[in-house]
């Protein structure tokens, strides 16, 4: 539904982006990340600066972004797309799974049109396995050379490191 109601499939990356992983990040990594033209992305941007869901502090010659926790709407706007994303379902899998990163897949294809990319090393059980989330949000675990092989674009959403480093939990 939130695919329907946000049209732009770019700013529906952003937004995607921005509420799951609360890492700062700038125009050029998103574009090389979206692999997207710059300009398409810096207009979303400013429209979601503009409707203040996101925040930018310039540093240098370069503006980071993130989300802003201290919209009116943060609360109902990250419910809306964790429950869009099936991410609580999404979080209990992970914990029973060794991984290094979660990536976002954009399909051209409904029903949500994403599908997740679970990083997993190696040697771990769950290398090329998918799994079905509910009735439509595909999980696929691969390796990291596998991921480099991959032509599609691929979204970071979460990070073992990012956690590491203090970075909010897995929230459910």
């Amino acid at each position: 539904m939130l695919h329907q109601l946000v049209t732009s499939k770019t700013r529906l990356r952003l937004i995607v982006k921005f509420f799951l992983c609360e890492e700062e990040t700038y125009l050029r990594r998103i574009v090389r990340e979206f692999n997207d033209s710059a300009n398409a992305i810096r207009v979303e941007l400013k429209r979601l600066s503009e409707m203040e869901l996101i925040t930018g502090r310039p540093v240098q010659n370069r503006r980071y972004y993130q989300v802003n926790k201290n919209h009116y709407m943060y609360e109902d706007m990250n419910r809306l797309i964790r429950n869009y994303v099936q991410w609580d379902q999404m979080v209990e899998l992970l914990e029973e799974t060794e991984w290094q990163y979660v990536y976002m897949a954009s399909e051209e294809q409904p029903p949500h049109g994403l599908e997740y990319i679970v990083e997993v090393g190696e040697s771990s059980l769950d290398v090329g396995k998918q799994i079905l989330l509910g009735e439509s949000m595909k999980v696929t675990f691969v390796t990291a050379d596998t991921i480099c092989q991959m032509g599609q674009t691929l979204i970071m959403v979460h990070s073992l490191a990012l956690e590491k480093q203090g970075a909010r939990p897995l929230p459910s």
